[in-house]
């Protein structure tokens, strides 16, 4: 009996031996049904076949009916499928990996025992078989991850959510206690409290922005008439009050007058001053200018002196969680990229605009965004 039959035929048998392997390879927090193990198991089977029954070369195989089997396959194939229900049954991906080689020695230890002498077929048949099964656990390993990825993003969108609360009500406190001292001690528990606070809140930021557009959410944005001046001098003023041993310098050209979202700008801006305050060197000061001689768009830049990006980050620094590994300095500095800077881009972008960055260690770094006055989403 060739290979393809023999699987159709002792489909039963091969289920019971697959249930049994994934009972006793499930989490061990979980008690799944019957059913809940065997999940897609036969679909996938005859997924197996069909891919063995497929003429060999790519053309045929592209018009080809299925021969053996002739099941229509819908758009969603049953390895998908498992992956995703094993993703969400709280198997490991090394645990669905072992089912596919336990379904495949199953089957092959079954068939040779069946076996009284083997032919030129049989050579076929194995290679066929273990094509079609490597390409079914390619689907659920592929499937699989982006099942993980979408629950990790989802909790990562949910924890930055429900910790603004709480988070606020510290925020709160802090502030009751530090207007009941009206010296203002920088030193004052209130105020320490109150700087850690804002950093943690520009995290939660940065990490729902990032949530939500590994989710598919693009930033979306509410323009309204900016005078960038007035609004930088404000950021700049928020961020002293948290760090006011540090020196911000403001240089102001034009006219800055345009159609932007002030919350998202808020945190463009608040991101860009961090990151130049946690890189440069303290005694150096921060160099912001605000540049709106041009009439159809607006620069704003953010420079600072300190540990210098190095060259091979440079290029995938916008994108979330970049590390610069290499650099001994910014290692030194405790440097992680996070997600500020992604967050910053995805915000520019959605106003029609471009950021942009150059690090040497004989001009500093310098982060320099580009604005429309009046983006298209406006």
């Amino acid at each position: 009996m060739r290979l393809a039959e023999f699987i159709l035929a002792n489909r039963e048998a091969i289920l019971e031996e697959w249930t049994a392997f994934a009972r006793a390879n499930q989490p061990a927090d979980r008690n799944l049904s019957e059913q809940a193990l065997r999940d897609h198991a036969s679909q996938i089977l005859t997924e197996i076949v069909v891919d063995m029954g497929r003429p060999k070369e790519d053309d045929a195989r592209q018009g080809a009916k299925d021969p053996v089997v002739p099941e229509a396959r819908g758009s969603e194939g049953p390895a998908r499928a498992h992956a995703k229900q094993r993703a969400r049954n709280g198997f490991e991906i090394s645990q669905m990996v072992a089912e596919y080689r336990a379904l495949r020695a199953t089957i092959l230890r079954l068939w040779v025992a069946s076996h009284t002498t083997f032919s030129s077929h049989d050579v076929e048949d194995l290679t066929r078989f273990n094509e079609a099964v490597d390409e079914a656990l390619a689907e659920s390993l592929k499937f699989f991850l982006v099942e993980v990825d979408h629950a990790r993003d989802l909790f990562l969108g949910v924890l930055g959510h429900d910790l603004r609360g709480p988070l606020s009500i510290i925020a709160s406190c802090a502030q009751l206690e530090a207007r009941s001292r009206p010296d203002g001690d920088p030193k004052s528990r209130a105020t320490i409290t109150l700087r850690s606070v804002a950093h943690m809140k520009a995290l939660l930021d940065d990490l729902v922005e990032y949530a939500r557009n590994r989710l598919g959410a693009k930033v979306a944005i509410q323009p309204d008439t900016v005078d960038l001046d007035k609004f930088t001098r404000e950021t700049i003023e928020e961020i002293l009050a948290i760090h006011p041993e540090r020196v911000i310098d403001l240089d102001i050209r034009g006219n800055l007058q345009g159609h932007w979202d002030v919350h998202r700008l808020h945190q463009v801006v608040a991101n860009l001053i961090f990151n130049a305050l946690k890189y440069g060197e303290a005694e150096k000061p921060i160099a912001i200018t605000l540049d709106g001689t041009a009439a159809d768009e607006v620069v704003l830049a953010v420079h600072s002196i300190g540990a210098t990006i190095s060259p091979g980050v440079l290029p995938t620094i916008f994108e979330p969680l970049v590390r610069d590994v290499d650099d001994v300095a910014w290692q030194a500095s405790g440097a992680n990229m996070g997600l500020g800077l992604y967050a910053a881009h995805e915000i520019v972008t959605a106003h029609s605009g471009a950021i942009s960055v150059t690090s040497t260690d004989e001009d500093g770094t310098r982060f320099e965004v580009r604005l429309p006055r009046i983006s298209s989403q406006a």
